[in-house]
């Protein structure tokens, strides 16, 4: 028979070999792509193409040997899940080995199959039939693979803000449960060259098929039971650090109410302080009223705008702030375009300005020249109809200090800043973004919200 008429039997074998397990390992690791989304499809797309370069050099050069190809495309691949995806070198091989588990089962219980209806045209190894029986097996093993290990592999977005120590721990385990599909791996090579005879009658044979289905069918079931254990120790992780943000919040939520109460009772003194105006007006008495004026001066009450923007709960915030900014020397500058009625909670509104500033406020502590905030707040309504608030502080800093991820250290205490990460939950809540930049002496953080 003409070499031409295995080509296209060599070219969908080929087809099921790659595409359809690309398509798996890019999707399922889809929120852990190393580059961004061309560049992605675009590196695919060539392995992809590599791949199916091979086909013709299996027909039209005889002295390539078949396992020579197939180790070289088995490298190609390996080496693109690598570079493509930016996760755990454990969980990665992990995933690598099970792909090839699952290729083999498909390979060959494809090859079985036609043996089974078409006993002649199995013999010619890449006639048609082969990937076509191929293709009916993937469409069954596929769907399951991903259910039921590929769609909790890889949690998306879950654990961004999951502890170090439990992140640790999680590299941990991913550090050796690939010797479990490893060890699948090695039962299947053993089912394929210790047998004595040819690669060929391996695959034709039901009985060893049957039994490579066994072992396989197990191996997804143990599979299934690490991956959903992972998953569920990582979700376990997430909702931590999310209760410990909660709580964080909450309490620091609790702290500047104190301190807005506190104002709060100085306000109401001022009441009773114009009564005693009053009647030092009435006396005469210059002296008791050179001390009053002395006290408030000295508290800042009578310097601070009590005004900045139409927002309550923001504007006392503001206020308590820039009382904090004088008593430390601090020039502070507010243009905050905030309505009154607005869509982010109000615990939310006063943990997110006030851990800002707070932050600004402290490092500006630590500076000895000129010392500023700068902080512009505008909300607006897009086009699309959805409510944007937008936040941009600026402020004189000394030496930031971050560690080798590159996460901000407190100046308060050991370890990682924790208003920084109270923002970050607040921003990704309302589905926003936000950034940190130190540079030059100034820090600025930009924020925004939609809502």
């Amino acid at each position: 028979m003409p070499k031409y008429d295995f080509l296209w039997g060599t070219l969908l074998f080929s087809f099921l070999c790659t595409f359809p397990f690309i398509v798996l390992t890019l999707y399922s690791f889809r929120d852990h792509w190393r580059f961004g989304k061309k560049v992605t499809l675009f590196i695919a797309g060539m392995v992809f193409v590599l791949q199916m370069v091979f086909t013709p050099l299996r027909i039209y050069i005889p002295s390539l040997h078949s396992q020579i190809l197939d180790m070289v495309s088995s490298v190609i691949y390996v080496i693109f899940i690598f570079v493509a995806l930016k996760e755990h070198i454990g969980k990665l091989v992990f995933a690598v080995l099970v792909l090839s588990n699952l290729g083999d089962f498909m390979v060959t219980a494809g090859k079985c199959v036609e043996a089974l209806f078409f006993p002649k045209e199995a013999l010619l190894v890449y006639n048609v039939t082969y990937p076509l029986f191929m293709s009916m097996i993937l469409a069954v093993i596929l769907p399951v693979t991903y259910l039921l290990i590929f769609r909790d592999l890889c949690t998306h977005g879950e654990q961004k803000d999951a502890l170090s120590e439990c992140e640790n721990i999680g590299g941990y385990m991913w550090r050796y449960l690939w010797l479990v599909p490893a060890t699948f791996y090695l039962i299947s090579m053993d089912h394929f060259y210790a047998s004595g005879q040819s690669n060929l009658e391996n695959i034709m044979d039901p009985k060893r098929t049957l039994f490579l289905l066994a072992v396989d069918a197990g191996s997804v079931l143990i599979y299934r039971i690490i991956v959903k254990t992972a998953w569920l120790y990582e979700r376990n992780v997430s909702l931590l650090a999310e209760n410990h943000a909660l709580s964080l919040q909450r309490l620091q939520y609790d702290s500047l109410n104190d301190r807005l109460e506190n104002m709060r009772r100085t306000k109401h003194d001022i009441r009773h302080h114009a009564a005693l105006l009053k009647e030092i007006r009435d006396k005469g008495d210059l002296s008791a009223l050179d001390d009053l004026i002395a006290m408030y001066t000295k508290q800042n009450l009578l310097d601070q705008p009590l005004i900045f923007c139409e927002n309550e709960t923001l504007n006392v915030v503001l206020a308590l702030y820039s009382e904090t900014a004088a008593k430390y020397d601090i020039a502070l500058s507010v243009k905050a375009d905030v309505p009154k009625d607005l869509f982010v909670d109000k615990e939310e509104l006063v943990v997110l300005f006030g851990n800002l500033l707070e932050n600004a406020a402290d490092a500006c502590k630590e500076v000895t020249g000129k010392r500023f905030i700068d902080l512009t707040a505008a909300y607006s309504e897009l086009p699309s109809g959805t409510h944007c608030l937008s936040l941009i502080v600026k402020n004189s800093c000394g030496k930031i200090s971050r560690d080798e991820k590159g996460v901000f250290h407190s100046t308060k205490h050991e370890g990682d800043g924790i208003g920084i990460s109270s923002v970050k939950s607040i921003t990704e809540k309302y589905g926003g973004a936000c950034s940190f930049t130190p540079e030059d002496g100034v820090f600025t953080v930009s924020v925004i919200l939609y809502g």
